[in-house]
């Protein structure tokens, strides 16, 4: 499934999926970015945030300042494009997902696995969990609603098929419920695997 042969990086979101996930087996098999409080319990190769209240915390922190990337203003909200609104128009707030996959793109980097990004699930409870809820930076006035993961999916296609030359793998582990999941609508190939499949291709990867 995972092909090793491009040149990848993993991009971890912080959703309960990825709750019990080894992240140390990802060194060394690719490039990793992290989304906001992942620095708390793991150190990625490169750690992305644009909310300002976890923003003024990892600048406070240890997390090595060269690895700690800040997008731009402009980058921090879903493009004009996507809405058929003239450039500069106002759009919603982009995540940190989405900004840290614009990174590991913009690093030359063609094969992205997604762990953890949770609003491809449709279902509200499980679709806007957090591992960080009710910590610090993480109230209620920075969880995402239903409705935000919708909008997010709709970015997600339109940003898939912007990048024809890139492949999306996104990764979930066995859940004892029925899951209702976003439709995607892009023109491209997008893959699912398993995390146990993960883990095993990982293993098997000879590089390293």
């Amino acid at each position: 499934m995972i092909d090793w042969t491009k040149k990848t990086a993993f991009i971890i979101g912080n959703g309960g999926t990825r709750r019990s996930f080894p992240l140390d087996i990802l060194r060394g098999h690719g490039t990793i970015y992290g989304c906001n409080a992942l620095y708390r319990d793991f150190e990625p190769d490169f750690l992305v945030a644009i909310d300002d209240g976890m923003i003024d915390e990892i600048c406070q922190s240890d997390f090595p300042a060269s690895k700690f990337i800040v997008p731009s203003d402009a980058d921090q909200y879903e493009p004009a494009e996507l809405y058929g609104l003239p450039h500069g128009s106002a759009t919603p707030r982009s995540n940190a997902g989405m900004n840290a996959m614009i990174e590991a793109i913009a690093a030359g980097h063609k094969q992205l696995i997604m762990i953890g990004f949770d609003f491809l699930i449709a279902m509200e409870e499980l679709g806007t969990g957090n591992v960080y809820d009710a910590s610090s930076n993480y109230g209620p006035e920075t969880r995402a609603t239903f409705a935000d993961q919708a909008r997010r999916m709709n970015y997600l296609n339109w940003f898939v098929d912007q990048h024809r030359d890139v492949r999306f793998v996104f990764t979930y582990p066995k859940i004892d419920v029925n899951i209702v999941a976003w439709e995607f609508l892009c023109e491209q190939d997008v893959y699912g695997i398993l995390v146990d499949e993960l883990i095993e291709d990982i293993m098997n990867d000879q590089r390293v």
